[in-house]
């Protein structure tokens, strides 16, 4: 069986190793090429290490709360080069008039924050006796929040978490796409706090996703380089773009921007862009509901900082701004709180990011002003009292998928086309979460398909 995967970051990269896997539990032979079109592996995973700093430019890491991606390594016998976050990372802050507010951790917490008027904790409290919505249509996230928890607690506790995980705007993200076992603990208990007291082993709840940050030892893309030499009877081509994809008797005719190739089934783990190009010969309507999936832009800028120019020592995992703060970053991460050995000895990581839905306007910004916004905005939080000792730049024009309104049903839609182009098999974070446990998640479910 000839297998064809498109896209070179984790997605792929998984798919690639968990596919080799199977075939070779099932005692079947494969040929698998891997077709990424720059000439690295990753993604939008990717360590730039500078002066013994580790900086993400991409994903910080991924969560032990989903078993997919520990799995993967500990297939690909790398479970060694698992790291977890420190302690400190289990501090977290939204910024709100002017001070860093702790989320809280428990219900003595609750009651003591700032984070919450007393009034907007009251108004939480109540949600327990809410009555569930009574049809099962969609609503965006901000709907939902304000509908059970109240305005304060959509604009200050929902608003940051989901501004940290889709860089998105709660006011046209989907509650059901977005954050689906909330959508189903009103659906089926009522409420989330009575669902949250009914359901077991929850991972999710409205203060968002639970679990401890993982990372790699000298940062995430080394876990991507680790994973590839585990491929080693997989035939990589690098700088090489498909661009379109048709369908033969019994197989797909697969072209780039070099060659032409014959392939028994294919595989595309890159983003929803990509795949309408390359399907628009295969499927227009499948092309057309690719093309319909919106994205977000996204800047990432990393400042190393000795320790005695910082004023706050940065303890925990950050903070996220609500976008009713009107400031124009969404948050900054403490990398090296998180994971100490981001910065050598003596010095301090933080990255900053900016952007989302409701921040395209950093498209139209050069580096250079951007990373002035960045520096200039910290500044004004976290008070440095001397110049970073290190800037480093990363820029996304596109992002991150947003699953508004109406994104359940594209998937639907994209499903019932997949099941009748047998074959074809869709990876990554377009269509069903957009973490790295999402997107391994579907490569376990891509292998499990292929062979089935």
């Amino acid at each position: 069986m000839k297998i064809c995967i498109v896209g070179g970051g984790i997605s792929g990269l998984s798919a690639a190793l968990l596919v080799k896997n199977k075939a070779k539990k099932l005692g079947l032979p494969v040929a698998i090429t891997l077709f990424e079109k720059e000439n690295r592996l990753g993604g939008t995973i990717f360590t730039k290490t500078e002066k013994n700093f580790q900086i993400e430019a991409g994903p910080n890491g991924f969560l032990n709360s989903k078993p997919f991606t520990l799995d993967l390594f500990n297939i690909a016998g790398l479970q060694d080069l698992i790291i977890r976050s420190n302690d400190a990372a289990r501090i977290r802050y939204i910024y709100r008039n002017g001070l860093l507010e702790k989320v809280p951790e428990g219900g003595v917490e609750f009651f003591k924050s700032g984070l919450i008027s007393f009034k907007g904790k009251l108004r939480i409290l109540g949600e327990f006796f809410i009555p569930a919505k009574r049809d099962n249509g969609d609503e965006t996230i901000a709907n939902f929040a304000k509908r059970r928890l109240g305005a304060e607690a959509k604009d200050y506790m929902i608003a940051p978490m989901v501004s940290g995980i889709f860089a998105g705007d709660i006011s046209k993200l989907s509650l059901k796409s977005c954050f689906p076992v909330i959508y189903e603990l009103e659906k089926k208990y009522g409420g989330l706090f009575k669902g949250l007291i009914k359901k077991k082993n929850k991972k999710s709840g409205p203060a968002g996703p639970k679990g401890i940050l993982m990372s790699c030892k000298g940062g995430l893309f080394n876990g991507i380089i680790a994973l590839k030499n585990k491929c080693d009877d997989v035939n990589f081509l690098m700088d090489e773009k498909i661009l379109s994809i048709n369908k033969g008797d019994h197989n797909f005719i697969i072209h780039s921007n070099k060659c032409q190739y014959v392939f028994d089934k294919v595989v595309l783990a890159v983003p929803a862009y990509d795949i309408a190009s390359i399907v628009e010969n295969l499927n227009k309507r499948l092309s057309e509901l690719f093309f319909d999936i919106p994205y977000a832009p996204a800047c990432v800028v990393g400042l190393g900082f000795k320790d005695a120019d910082l004023v706050d020592n940065l303890n925990g995992f950050g903070f996220l701004i609500p976008p009713k703060e009107n400031k124009k970053i969404l948050g900054i991460l403490f990398s090296s709180s998180i994971f100490p050995e981001r910065a050598p000895k003596g010095y301090k990581l933080i990255r900053i990011i900016m952007g989302g839905d409701m921040g395209r306007w950093i498209v139209n910004k050069s580096r250079e002003e951007l990373i002035k916004i960045a520096y200039d905005e910290a500044m004004d939080i976290l008070k440095f009292s001397g110049d970073p000792y290190i800037t480093e730049f990363f820029m996304y024009e596109k992002a991150i998928p947003q699953y508004y309104i109406g994104h359940s049903e594209k998937v639907e839609e994209i499903e019932n086309i997949l099941n009748k182009s047998v074959g074809l098999y869709i990876g990554g974070n377009t269509l069903y979460g957009i973490g790295v446990n999402d997107c391994t998640h579907q490569s376990f479910n891509i292998a499990d398909k292929i062979f089935s």
